[in-house]
């Protein structure tokens, strides 16, 4: 027998209609009711359910996989796990659940031959560990489960083109103004930099070339620097990104390597 495959399990434990085969299956597969309802324990209580009958042990078999997938070999004391929950309730499949076949076209869903039931939907399985390890699993479920609260898109703000300047004529590169998490980031991107026995450290200029202020070390080809709050990109609008010796001094060496104008 082919059974449901362990996400189509997974996403009915979370509320989500089964299709129409599946939903079938289901109404006659003793195994795969109860994949949904040990799924339906670890979803209760990623939700928030901390009450003794939403915490469960584990099997065996879920801390081997574990273990063979974070080296982590560290397992719970007995007094660290409560009791077993009752069953929680299968939805009903009955046949009015199911669309006519004449009516609908079902959704595939993937299927897999079972070779053991040992298997676990990976999230799901880190997820009911973390409920018994450390003490810090109802936050880390609920994020697994629900997503987490989403993060707020970056505004790009301003954006400009980094020039190659004779020290390094092969050099190029792009910077980017974005407003993330309340306040402004200088993204950088550059490619084919010249080599340095030093580092390379970038800065925001004014329009004079005669005041500038440090932002970062670049390490690779790519950087996220913080711009200091209060900091006026209309008086420092040039970034330049210069290759600096190891000599403990911080003044700019005068070795730019690029440069670019944020247009204001």
């Amino acid at each position: 027998m082919q059974h449901c495959d362990d996400d189509a399990l997974a996403l009915v434990a979370l509320g989500e209609t089964p299709s129409p085969a599946d939903a079938a299956h289901l109404r006659g597969c003793a195994q795969c009711r109860a994949e949904v309802e040990s799924f339906g324990r670890t979803v209760a209580a990623g939700r928030g359910d901390r009450s003794p009958a939403a915490v469960v042990p584990p099997p065996a078999h879920v801390w081997d996989g574990i273990v063979a997938a974070t080296g982590v070999g560290v397992r719970p004391r007995s007094g660290d796990v409560l009791p077993p929950a009752p069953p929680s309730p299968l939805p009903a499949y009955g046949p009015a659940s199911v669309p006519a076949a004449a009516d609908t076209v079902a959704p595939v869903l993937r299927m897999r031959p079972r070779t053991t039931r040992g298997r676990r939907w990976p999230m799901l399985a880190v997820a009911a560990s973390a409920l018994v390890v450390g003490g810090v699993g109802g936050s880390m479920v609920t994020q697994l489960l629900d997503g987490g609260d989403p993060q707020p898109t970056p505004i790009i703000v301003a954006q400009a083109a980094l020039d190659p300047l004779p020290v390094d004529p092969a050099a190029s590169g792009r910077a980017v103004i974005v407003q993330a998490d309340g306040g402004r980031v200088l993204e950088v991107d550059v490619s084919k930099l010249a080599s340095t026995d030093g580092f390379y450290e970038v800065w925001l200029i004014d329009a004079s070339v005669k005041k500038m202020v440090p932002i970062g070390v670049l390490t690779g080809s790519t950087g996220r620097f913080t711009i200091p709050d209060g900091l006026d990109l209309g008086q420092y609008p040039v970034v330049d990104i210069s290759a600096e010796p190891l000599d403990g001094d911080p003044v700019h060496s005068g070795k730019s390597l690029l440069r670019g104008t944020i247009p204001g």
